[in-house]
This record gives structure tokens, sequence and C-alpha cells, in this order.
């Protein structure tokens, strides 16, 4: 699959406190061991601040915020929180495991780290370029659609070898979802443009099968002028969006697939007009034409934003309800 080369990094701060909060209280460390007197305020002055410490951890625990960012710990999370588990906490939430998906998508967590997990952010990406900017904002796990490993040419395991060594260096530690992401019901790259286009409210049902699940939606029950949903996704996308084929001047049966999706034998199947997309391979343009099929392409990478996003506030509210 062709992916773009630029990426845009959106970060979300995940803070575990609990460190710092011992050195508070007078736990330090001593000849590689826990002790409760070698921290930089023992004695007296750690005792004090216990109390106040105390409070502020059951203020956090409670869903209290401090500038604006949420800090995180308590059950269900141990505090410094591995790689590892924010990665079963992923496929738990996108239910990984009942997906197949293209050899290349190779889901779940591609690059770790043994550092504790404090900031979050997300890409539709794992090219140098995302990299690159979530080492610039201390970053250290990255969440996104299209991973490492597509890809099996000489060229293609050369520029691999190069992302892992940067990532690794950097200590950012990277979390790919495909269709799993693409699928989802309420995170979803398809539910998220669906919803961006205001089309959130009307009769739908899963459509766009790809390697046995449904990643799409139809959407049907109302009259929208061709014109208006260009409009539409041309807000949503933030580009200008592509209109091929020769479909209605009203579309009353959208299909909405995220990324790069052409199959019009099941757009044909499910009685569509309107096929919105982020990109179809030439065949589709002229057979569309031929059909009488409207194509809205907004963009491969513009149109999946949605689910990597999403997901990263959907780990924030996860991670709130273990404190509740």
């Amino acid at each position: 699959m062709p992916f773009s080369k630029h990426e845009e990094l959106n970060v979300t701060l995940v803070t575990f406190n609990f460190v710092f909060f011992l050195r508070e209280v007078g736990v330090g460390t001593e000849g590689g061991r826990w002790n409760s007197g070698g921290g930089r305020r023992a004695g007296g002055g750690g005792r004090r601040r216990w109390g106040f410490f105390c409070g502020l951890g059951w203020w956090y625990w409670l869903g209290g915020e401090w500038e604006g960012v949420s800090f995180v710990g308590g059950v269900g999370y141990k505090v410094g929180m591995r790689t590892q588990d924010l990665a079963m906490e992923c496929d738990r939430i996108l239910e990984t495991r009942k997906f197949r998906d293209y050899p290349g998508a190779k889901n779940g967590l591609q690059v770790s780290h043994n550092k504790p997990v404090k900031k979050v952010g997300w890409a539709v990406d794992a090219d140098m370029e995302s990299i690159l900017k979530a080492g610039k904002e201390k970053v250290d796990f990255l969440i996104v659609h299209h991973g490492i490993f597509w890809g099996s040419s000489a060229l293609d395991r050369k520029i691999r070898a190069k992302r892992i060594r940067e990532a690794r260096r950097l200590g950012v530690a990277i979390y790919s979802s495909h269709l799993p992401l693409d699928a989802h019901p309420e995170l979803g790259n398809s539910i998220g443009l669906l919803r961006a286009l205001g089309l959130g409210d009307w009769k739908r049902k899963p459509f766009g099968v790809a390697m046995g699940k449904a990643i799409g939606w139809k959407v049907e029950g109302g009259r929208w002028k061709l014109r208006d949903l260009v409009n539409r996704v041309n807000r949503a996308t933030g580009r200008k969006a592509v209109v091929l084929g020769r479909g209605p001047r009203v579309c009353r049966r959208i299909g909405i697939v995220t990324g790069g999706f052409g199959d019009l034998d099941q757009v044909v199947k499910a009685g569509l007009d309107t096929l919105i997309t982020g990109e179809v391979d030439y065949p589709t343009e002229v057979k569309a034409k031929e059909l009488g099929i409207n194509l809205i392409l907004g963009g491969h990478r513009e149109t999946e934003v949605f689910g990597v996003k999403a997901l990263v506030g959907g780990i924030r509210q996860k991670i709130k309800q273990f404190r509740k």
C-alpha cells in the first residue's frame, strides 16, 4: 500500500508521578536497594509532607487534573507502566486477536524499550519524520496506523532497519494497528470520518469487507447533494477532495471506507451511488464512470487520522476508569 511520507504528530501527555512522590516522602536508594530514609528529604521533612502527598494522591485517584494534564496511576496499572502492558491494553480495546490482516501490518508492539511510559503520541505512519518528531517531543509510546513492516524489497528492509535503529536510540516504542483500527465501531477510522462528515445520526450498517471483516459503513435514509458531501470531506480532511465517476448529483446511499478502498463489486452489491474513501487505482476510476458511481477521494493519510487520535483518547479514558 502506498503511504504518505508526511506526518503530523499530536501528543497526549500521560504522566506517572510516583517516583517523585517517593522522593518527597523520604524514600531513596542505597546500594541499589530501596530504603525509607535515603531520599533527598528524609526524616521529619518527609513525614510532614506525607499527609499532603497522600491527599494529593487521592485527588488524582478521583480524577483531579493539574494544569490540564491528567495524572494517572492506581488500580489496574503499575506505576511506571511498561510498553508491553500498554500494548496489551490497546490490543484488548481493539480486539486485535479477532482480525486477520495483510502480511505487512504486523499489528501490535513493533518496537519496544524498558523505560516506563510517560508520554503517548499518535501518527498515521511510522516513517522517519514521525519517529524524529516523537523523539523531539519526548514521546516514548507512539501509536500508528501504518507500521514499519510494509514492503519486503531490499530497499524496504534497509529503510525499516534505519527506522528501528532511530526509534530505539530515541527511546520511542511503536505500536501499530491496521484493520482493527479501521473497523472499531467507536474509535475506528471509518466511524471517525463518518462522524466528521456529520452523518452520525443517519441509519448505517457495516460495509466494506477486508480480510473477512467489515471496516467501513453504509449510510442511507437521507438525500445529500454531491457538492455538499464534497465540501464536508474537504472540511473533515483539511484538503481538497478529488471527485471522480459519473454518479447522481443527489446521493442517497453512501459508502465510507478510509484509506484505500476500490472494491466496486461490493459497492454495486450494496446498491451504493457514492463511495467516500482515501484513494483508488486507475482501473477503479474508469469502471466507476461506466457504473455511474461517485468517487470522493479525501486522501489516504488524511482519512486515517481519526483512529490513532481516538485510540490515544480511549487509552486515557480507560486508565481513568481504573482510578475510580
